[in-house]
């Protein structure tokens, strides 16, 4: 039997945090918009309740509220067209409410609490009570605006299987080892003492006290190769003290400077590949066709540029294109 903590969240059919998805989900799936009288036939909260017996004002007082919370989170539903008749009165989502603010960015910690909400969503029962309404739809002959509701649905990507046990283990405080691939392919165990994660352009990177080295160690989550393994102590995870605030805002900086001397240059060939890979169709860089940024990996940099290598010419550091050349004479040694 599942404990109290193991067991899955489920919203009961009251709750109306499910009836405010599947309306949400209803009307993004709608390019030109809904009317009252199709969202109560398409979205499974209204639909039972008619069929329990619910009385046309009552529906339509529901209805209202359920417009109003969900323009009290962000979310603009407004009329199409304000003018038809009542009855003819499409309702759509304003195209910018699901559009991330410019400049906006998250912190590691952000990231990671956004992750655990993704999970509970995945594991709740919203998904398949949010789908039946888009079904009813399409019975109706509803076009959808695309053919999935693809960036609605909260997902968090780190693509790395180790970010989540080492999320757990930096706030819960546990030591853990796992085995770290150097740029050379030399493999090594690690045994580590978790401080935090965090994101560097693009790439996950976990910092911790080295247990072995016997200092702060940064480590990228793109180089474990193993599972991550809890130490224990008997039946029990071993867990460290926390360290100082001021130990670790310290170790911080210095990998902020580490980063911010590490500059990468490249002349980008105009709409190319590379082009559209860095932005630079609405960036200044566009006079000059440069780009140029903070890394923190040389040897995974140049593996990503690999890619492009046609389309860039390396600016700085000159090392990077040593190492873009080596990568493409390695995969010609393995293949020939």
């Amino acid at each position: 039997m599942k404990s109290k903590a193991e067991a899955v969240w489920q919203p009961s059919k009251s709750d109306k945090s499910e009836r405010l998805l599947q309306l949400t989900c209803a009307l993004l799936f709608s390019e030109r918009g809904l009317t009252k009288s199709q969202l109560f036939r398409a979205i499974p909260a209204y639909y039972e309740a008619i069929n329990s017996g619910t009385t046309d004002d009552s529906l339509n007082r529901m209805f209202e509220r359920d417009k109003s919370d969900l323009r009290s989170t962000g979310i603009q539903v407004f009329t199409a067209n304000p003018s038809a008749e009542a009855e003819e009165i499409r309702y759509v989502i304003a195209e910018d409410t699901f559009e991330w603010p410019q400049h906006t960015q998250l912190s590691a910690k952000h990231l990671q609490l956004l992750e655990l909400a993704a999970q509970v969503w995945s594991q709740a029962s919203l998904e398949s009570d949010a789908n039946q309404a888009l079904v009813r739809l399409k019975a109706l002959g509803i076009e959808p605006a695309a053919a999935d509701l693809i960036g609605f649905a909260p997902r968090i990507e780190t693509l790395e299987p180790c970010f989540n046990p080492l999320s757990i283990a930096a706030d819960e405080s546990l030591e853990v080892s796992f085995s770290y691939r150097k740029p050379t392919g030399e493999i090594s165990v690690r045994h580590v003492e978790p401080w935090s994660l965090h994101n560097i352009d693009g790439q996950w990177l976990l910092q911790c006290f080295d247990l072995g080295a016997r200092e702060v160690r940064n480590f990228l989550l793109k180089r474990i190769v193993s599972k991550v393994t809890f130490t224990k102590d008997g039946d029990s995870e071993r867990s460290f003290a926390k360290p100082d605030i001021q130990k670790m805002k310290l170790a911080e900086k210095e990998l902020q400077e580490h980063i911010k001397n590490q500059i990468c240059e490249l002349k980008v060939k105009p709409d190319s590949q590379a082009w559209f890979h860095f932005r630079l169709d609405d960036s200044d860089a566009v006079k000059n066709e440069t780009v140029s940024f903070n890394f923190m990996d040389i040897n995974l940099l140049a593996e990503e540029l690999r890619d492009f290598a046609l389309d860039i010419e390396i600016i700085k550091p000159k090392t990077l294109d040593e190492l873009i050349r080596a990568g493409f004479e390695r995969v010609v040694a393995e293949h020939a």
